[in-house]
């Protein structure tokens, strides 16, 4: 892969010396980018280009890129998630004759209408080495930072930030996910909960197919590790003023929906207290040491 990759991949925010928090925000689908080699000719239809775009959280760095600002140490990935989705397994793709094949998985190769995206088969030999390249890079600096904070600590929380699709949130506003009280102390979710629901916001906890993603399970071990892991999804439509469908014609236009600013900035301050409020709990949570 190019140098570039080895520069920009993956992003971490420091906060500034003496505010640090026990906290780290990972933002995995952040990115818009598509990889350095990709050009509008490598895809299938001119307009899946936008598909780089059109596969970030919505709107998800207007939340959670600046938090390092707070306390919080913040990672992220420049690259769109239809290239590498770091919150998902590994082995999440199908694979025929040293082909490719993926519609949701640590991939996108087609869609989900079993459509090729690129104009070329992604094989086996790339993919392995995209994810040595992206892949593994995040899950290490994961490793690492949630080490070093729990070396400072003695424990650590990762808030694993996503906003959600409009079609597939529904009318949920906010839902945390904690692989059903796996991932982290319950007082810890239920102080992200008060939070926002203080600010007016509906919150769920654990709904299905929101429980959390590979991240939040791989690193959300409060027992064996006092590594605590919340998964916090924002439904995309509280960001935008225009419906879904017109959402999803701008997005195919390659263009960006308007923002409910009002909204974003109750979100923000949500997010702003929260990180203030959860550094206590955490402490109280292993106070006896454990």
């Amino acid at each position: 892969m190019r140098e570039e990759h080895r520069e920009s991949f993956p992003i971490v925010r420091h906060p500034a010396p003496g505010t640090r928090t026990p906290i780290l925000v990972s933002v995995p689908h952040y990115g818009t980018r598509p990889l350095p080699h990709i050009t509008r000719d490598d895809y299938r239809e001119p307009w899946f280009e936008t598909f780089a775009y059109g596969f970030a959280d919505t709107f998800v760095g207007d939340l959670y890129a600046d938090l390092h600002e707070h306390g919080a140490t913040v990672l992220t990935t420049p690259f769109s998630r239809i290239f590498v989705d770091v919150n998902r397994r590994r082995d999440d793709f199908e694979h025929h004759d040293g082909e490719v094949r993926s519609r949701r998985g640590v991939v996108r190769t087609h869609t989900t209408r079993e459509a090729p995206i690129f104009a070329r088969p992604l094989v086996l030999a790339d993919l392995e080495e995209r994810l040595q390249t992206l892949y593994d890079p995040y899950y290490a600096a994961l490793e690492r930072l949630l080490a070093e904070l729990r070396q400072a600590y003695g424990y650590a929380l990762l808030l694993d930030g996503h906003t959600g699709s409009p079609r597939r949130m529904k009318d949920h506003q906010v839902i945390i996910g904690t692989r059903r009280d796996a991932t982290c102390a319950p007082e810890l979710a239920a102080t992200v909960a008060r939070v926002f629901t203080g600010h007016g916001f509906e919150v769920h906890k654990d709904v299905s197919g929101y429980t959390g993603g590979n991240i939040v399970a791989t690193c959300g071990q409060p027992r064996t590790c006092r590594v605590h892991a919340i998964q916090l999804e924002i439904n995309a439509s509280l960001l935008m003023t225009t419906t879904v469908d017109e959402f999803i014609a701008q997005v195919r236009r390659g263009e960006i929906p308007e923002k409910a600013d009002a909204n974003i900035a109750r979100i923000r301050a949500c997010l702003r207290e929260a990180l203030a409020a959860l550094p206590p709990v955490l402490a109280t949570v292993h106070e006896d040491g454990t």
